[in-house]
């Protein structure tokens, strides 16, 4: 399999923290005028083609029009996202994908430098378009590092505004990494394993995330020649602590057309046949896929009748959905964990109590959790204190 021999250009993470803390271009001086206003995100170019897998290159030509030339592309960035939430449809629900596109090309465009990183990186939690760009940037400036200290991966991204912000950096590494080793799993994982515990699995799930997308041939890229395209076949064969992450994107991204996941028997039937780590990994994986409602997930979950069939449901809740919502309606969507049996009810608490907090960047561990009743509040609690640790199944 072909490997691309990568240079490290010597880039210092230390310059590039300085810099990114004092705000500054490098050799701009601080004295640069304010930017204009980006454009309007113009998708009547897109209009024939909005529903055809050919869309994904043109409302990548639309939206790269709009981040084109800028010194700080997150204004741009935040404005597409806005034009994606009211657009709604394929091009809500491919905009992650195609802003890695559109990441990649502005920062290619842009020179991109490792030490300005921070400086372009989205302020945001979304993670549907701005996470899309993030990964793009980070991808890009990837061989810039010097990979026998891939370390520095998980120094740079420490540095990025909120948990969720660091959570998607080391996510963007696992696409990067993919992309230097030709989709070749094996030396990405290796990789990943070097960021630490509390990094490689998300980082895992990023390389993941890039293999499914090669098995489409979406975001320009491919598998080399025999590669497995079987999810089955694949998640079964990986380490242990990265079925997971490996399961949690191969549904996502493989979807059969014309599935639906509306009662406990549609999981039960995806994952026929499974037992185990990997079968809890599967159900969760096909959790994802289904409503979109967070609420109207648990609902699902809490009718399963095998407690690790549940535990597994409530991981692949769509807790970033909640994002722009009020702490009064996160805390609605984790009560729902007093609808669960017994055996399965802690999990529930805890698992959301970390996402929420992870979504809020700790906000909700400070004054969500304390709305609870006991021993619901110290379960959330117990979960808002592990932030810090490895996601792994998470968008």
């Amino acid at each position: 399999m072909n490997r691309r021999v990568l240079l490290a250009l010597g880039v210092a993470v230390a310059g590039a923290v300085a810099l990114a803390v004092v705000g500054l271009s490098s050799g701009d001086g601080g004295q640069r005028e304010p930017e204009p206003p980006p454009g309007a995100v113009d998708l009547r170019p897109c209009r024939a083609v909005i529903a055809a897998d050919r869309a994904r290159d043109c409302i990548a030509r639309q939206f790269s029009a709009v981040v084109a030339g800028r010194r700080d592309p997150r204004p741009a960035v935040e404005r597409i996202a806005a034009a994606a939430r009211r657009q709604g449809g394929f091009v809500l629900t491919n905009c992650h994908v195609v802003m890695h596109t559109v990441g990649r090309t502005y920062a290619e465009d842009a020179g991109l430098e490792l030490a300005t990183l921070m400086e372009r990186l989205p302020r945001s939690n979304d993670p549907g378009c701005s996470a899309g760009f993030a990964h793009g940037l980070v991808t890009a400036v990837a061989p810039q590092f010097e990979l026998t200290r891939p370390e520095e991966a998980t120094a740079l991204c420490g540095k990025a505004g909120t948990r969720y912000q660091r959570y998607s950096c080391v996510h963007g590494f696992g696409h990067a990494f993919m992309r230097l080793y030709g989709a070749d799993l094996e030396p990405s994982l290796k990789l990943c394993r070097a960021l630490g515990a509390d990094s490689a699995p998300d980082c895992a799930q990023g390389a993941y995330h890039d293999y499914w997308f090669a098995v489409l041939g979406a975001d320009e890229t491919s598998l080399p020649d025999g590669a497995v395209t079987d999810p089955r076949r694949l998640c079964g064969d990986q380490p242990r602590d990265f079925v997971r992450g490996c399961w949690y994107r191969a549904l996502l991204e493989t979807r059969p057309e014309g599935l639906k996941v509306s009662a406990p028997g549609d999981l039960d039937a995806i994952c026929d046949g499974l037992a185990g780590l990997q079968r809890e990994a599967c159900i969760t994986g096909a959790a994802v896929i289904g409503p979109a409602a967070p609420a109207a997930q648990l609902r699902i979950c809490a009718r399963l009748r095998v407690a690790s069939d549940a535990r597994g449901c409530i991981r692949g809740t769509k807790v970033p959905n909640l994002l722009d919502r009020p702490i009064a309606d996160h805390v609605r969507l984790i009560r729902r964990c007093g609808s669960f049996p017994r055996a399965t009810r802690a999990d529930c608490y805890r698992w959301l109590g970390k996402t929420l907090a992870v979504l809020t960047d700790g906000e909700f561990g400070r004054s969500g959790c304390a709305r609870l009743a006991p021993p619901a509040r110290g379960h959330c609690a117990a979960g808002a204190r592990t932030i810090d640790e490895a996601l792994v199944t998470f968008s």
